[in-house]
Order: C-alpha cells, then structure tokens, then sequence
C-alpha cells in the first residue's frame, strides 16, 4: 500500500461485491471488516447501546411555565432552551421539538392576528357601505377605530 493514498476495503460480501469503505491504514479492511479490531468493533457497539439507552436530559416536572403570548415571549424561551441545551440541562432533541412548536406558535398568532385585522377592517367596511355619509378616523397607536358623523347634531 501507498503512503496517503486510501484503498478500498478487501472484504467480499455474500452477494459477491466488494465493501465500497476505504481501507485504514495499514490494513486491507475498514474497521468493520479487519479481523485485528473485532474488539474495537463489540466495544463500540456496546457503547452505542448504553448512549442510546440513556434518559434524554429533561427539565424536572415542577419547572413553571413561561407566559407564550407574545413573539417576545417566545424569543426569550427560545433564548433560555439555547443556553439550557449548552449547560447539558436539557437533550439537543428536546430543544429541537421546542423550537419546532416556538414557530408553529408564532405562525398561528400571526394568522390569528391577520384575521382579527381583516375581521376589524370588514367591520368598518360593512359599517360604511350602511351610512356613507359616515366617515372613520383610526388611532394607529392603539388600532381603534372612531366613527364620525359629519351632519350636524349627529353623535360620534
């Protein structure tokens, strides 16, 4: 064998075609198939089984919950589960799941908003289609809506 240069493995499979894994080095096998790392190979499986077997880290049941009604609101439980994730405190997959429902979430307040909008703006669209002479002032500041009546003696 060349230094440096990656060979594949020897091993014929039962179907007659060779594993496609590069060889390590200093042998004609990969380390599934080199007889000299059988026990590298139990140790490593038995290994796998034990972190697979492992509780993922969660947080205790008594944990409170966090307020999620505004976007602020998620942002900083996505900022906590972030540096709860990098204190070992809680499993990567954990944090996964949260972050996938955090946006979820956002995505249902912002249609939710978008149709109290619409729903307000058909209001006023249905109040002005019944008395045109009506006219509307609305408060950005607070979204509220103001019916004037410009004929006089009329009640705003």
């Amino acid at each position: 064998m060349g230094k440096g240069i990656a060979h594949q493995c020897q091993h014929t499979k039962p179907g007659g075609s060779r594993c496609r894994a590069n060889a390590r080095h200093g042998s004609h096998y990969c380390f599934f198939h080199d007889p000299k790392s059988a026990r590298a190979r139990v140790a490593a499986r038995k290994a796998g089984g034990i972190e697979r077997s492992r509780r993922a880290a969660v947080l205790p049941a008594n944990t409170p919950d966090r307020p999620l009604g505004s976007a602020a609101d998620v942002t900083g439980l996505l900022a906590e589960t972030i540096n709860q994730v990098r204190r070992g405190e809680i499993d990567p997959r954990t944090s996964n799941a949260v972050g996938y429902l955090a946006g979820i979430l956002l995505k249902a307040k912002e249609r939710d908003e978008l149709e109290q909008r619409l729903t307000r703006l058909e209001s006023i669209i249905a109040h002005q289609q019944a008395s045109p002479k009506t006219d509307f002032k609305l408060d950005h500041q607070s979204e509220t809506f103001e019916f004037v009546n410009p004929e006089p003696g009329g009640h705003a």
